[in-house]
């Protein structure tokens, strides 16, 4: 769904100068696959990182001086989620698409700023503020204690909210009356208050949330290489607490 399609390829020569291929670099790629002609049709043999002479002259070498030859690391599965994706995006900014009839497309750092990769993280918070709230129901199947954990303000924004509802006849879950941030602080107090690890959850549901907002209201989550590396960190933590509040259930 993000892939650069094995046909729109902008792709170099082993014999191509470096030094030619970077000037003629108006966009920018930060890698590049390096491709050599077969006795059919032309082959992926490598990648060439042209990153490092955005600022500084490359040296007088040929890329097939310069280029990496394929290995695991740029290689992913075709039919990897996008999330599969995410996690490593970051340590592994360009990776290849590999299926039964070889390479097939590429993926980058930079497509973390398309839409489905947009849809697929806000699914994934999602699924963090459904366990969140299946948390505080476990721990408080009654309901009678949540409340008392959240701020004088926030629970009069909430009780004004359900008060509402129940005026024009809805049915109200008060716990779904709550958002994000008040499910943050009910579940550090009502699950983690004695926790040692309580510090480092309150600072990543605070990212988290910080993501949650700019995948909602903008499209500026992923719009350099150092905004797209924190989103990667992000969903590992996000990855991580599910695993906590689900043990049985995320892998």
């Amino acid at each position: 769904m993000i892939a650069t399609k094995r046909s729109d390829f902008v792709a170099c020569q082993m014999t191509t100068s470096l030094r030619d291929l970077v000037a003629g670099n108006s966009e920018k790629f930060s890698y590049m696959p390096v491709v050599q002609q077969g006795s059919e049709s032309e082959h992926v043999v490598g990648v060439v990182h042209l990153e490092p002479y955005f600022e500084t002259p490359p040296p007088e070498k040929s890329v097939g001086e310069a280029f990496e030859r394929l290995s695991e690391k740029y290689l992913i599965g075709a039919d990897a989620s996008i999330l599969s994706f995410v996690l490593e995006a970051d340590l592994h900014p360009f990776r290849l698409l590999v299926s039964d009839n070889g390479i097939i497309g590429l993926v980058s750092l930079s497509d973390l700023q398309k839409l489905p990769v947009r849809a697929a993280l806000f699914g994934l918070v999602t699924e963090l503020e459904i366990a969140m709230t299946e948390a505080i129901r476990a721990k408080d199947p009654d309901q009678m204690l949540w409340p008392s954990f959240m701020s004088e303000g926030r629970r009069s924004s909430m009780e004004s909210r359900i008060k509402l509802a129940r005026s024009t006849g809805g049915i109200v879950d008060e716990l779904l009356y709550t958002e994000f941030c008040d499910k943050r602080d009910i579940l550090m107090k009502l699950l983690f208050r004695d926790d040692p690890r309580r510090a480092h959850f309150v600072k990543n549901l605070k990212q988290i949330e910080s993501l949650r907002n700019h995948l909602a209201h903008a499209n500026d989550y992923a719009d350099n290489n150092e905004r797209s590396a924190g989103v990667c960190s992000v969903v590992r933590d996000i990855i991580s607490i599910l695993n906590i509040l689900r043990p049985n259930e995320v892998g």
